[in-house]
């Protein structure tokens, strides 16, 4: 009985060490903002995957690597956002390699609604690994906020009303 058992944990330590290599993370419908901070074991080559539904047009993504002396650290890291379904037939539309020890953020402004995933890969070389910290923001519809300003401006009038009576 105790074979059996120490058999199944060893299985089950081995199945969470390979799936450390290759995650991923289903993000659902986008619709608020997601911040992610990933720390990746040292001497480890992987690749993080983020899918995602846009509900609105567009969206602000930011990346950066989060450098503490030489404990945390990659020789390389790199991001690239597709169009299409994980695993299905896909449309790489932005690819960058980020910099020692910077932040990239950009924003895609021609995504529509749909499926999209992105892909955080590299290799660590700190003497602990390496941590990385994402993040992927909705930018709401030209609409959306002439709706919203639209409402405030009748909640600036019913105020005004009211306070003249």
């Amino acid at each position: 009985m105790k074979f059996i058992k120490t058999f199944l944990a060893s299985i089950a330590f081995i199945a969470v060490a390979s799936s450390a290599n290759a995650a991923v993370t289903d993000i659902g419908p986008l619709t608020e903002s997601y911040d992610n901070i990933v720390l990746v074991p040292k001497n480890t080559t992987f690749d993080d995957f983020y899918t995602f539904e846009l509900t609105a047009p567009a969206a602000d993504f930011s990346i950066a690597k989060i450098v503490l002396s030489s404990f945390y650290n990659f020789s390389s890291l790199d991001f690239t956002v597709y169009s299409g379904v994980y695993g299905g037939a896909a449309t790489e539309l932005y690819t960058v390699s980020i910099p020692t020890s910077e932040e990239v953020a950009f924003s895609l402004n021609s995504l529509d609604v749909g499926s999209y995933y992105v892909q955080i890969s590299g290799v660590t070389s700190g003497s602990s690994g390496g941590s990385y910290a994402f993040s992927i923001t909705p930018v709401p519809e030209p609409s959306s906020v002439a709706m919203l300003l639209i409402g405030f401006a009748a909640l600036g009038a019913v105020a005004r009303r009211r306070k003249t009576l």
